[in-house]
């Protein structure tokens, strides 16, 4: 009877220190912790701190890339790219993208809200300033916002032919507006 309470004992110590190691990840959305290393082991060949962006043997300055920017928020990978979102102001930010085989930049993206599916940039689509963009940087579709108004979040629909945009407004309504995306 006693082996079973310490059996019990560990067990419940083992649960315990278990408690909250796991996380809920959504599309695009990272796991980094506040230093920017990612755990996983797919995710051990890059990590970032401030400004710099490590891959393999390699470190990479943003901040080269666009003076504006001044950290780091998160690195999430995406096929053979990895999304480096990076922090320049309140408005906009600047998505530097990394090509995994080739260990280089593609061009930049500035604006918010990237999202993308099915493990692929290409279907990515973002806001910047009034406008909705694909990845190439065409637009979507443009709104005509007041002055207290932004967009604040896309959102693809469950089969990924819709896109869902949520317009904010400074008195705190909000409007959703649905995009039917065109399938190339």
């Amino acid at each position: 009877m006693k082996r079973l309470s310490i059996t019990a004992m560990l067990m419940c110590v083992v649960l315990l220190s278990s408690c909250g190691q796991g996380q809920n990840l959504q599309q695009g959305e990272s796991s980094d912790t506040q230093s920017g290393s990612l755990q996983t082991s797919e995710q051990a060949r890059f990590s970032f701190e401030g400004t710099v962006f490590h891959y393999g043997n390699h470190d990479y300055d943003v901040s080269t890339r666009n003076q504006s920017i001044n950290s780091i928020l998160s690195a999430v990978p995406v096929g053979q790219k990895i999304v480096i979102k990076c922090h320049v102001g309140p408005k906009n930010g600047v998505y530097c993208i990394f090509d995994t085989e080739s260990e280089s930049f593609d061009e930049d993206i500035i604006g918010n809200n990237l999202i993308w599916h099915s493990d692929d940039i290409a279907t990515s689509v973002y806001s910047f300033w009034s406008e909705v963009h694909t990845y190439d940087g065409g637009i979507v579709k443009t709104y005509d916002l007041a002055e207290d108004a932004f967009i604040y979040d896309l959102k693809f629909s469950d089969d990924c032919t819709k896109l869902d945009v949520t317009i904010v407004h400074d008195d705190g309504t909000d409007e959703t507006d649905t995009i039917t995306l065109l399938n190339e």
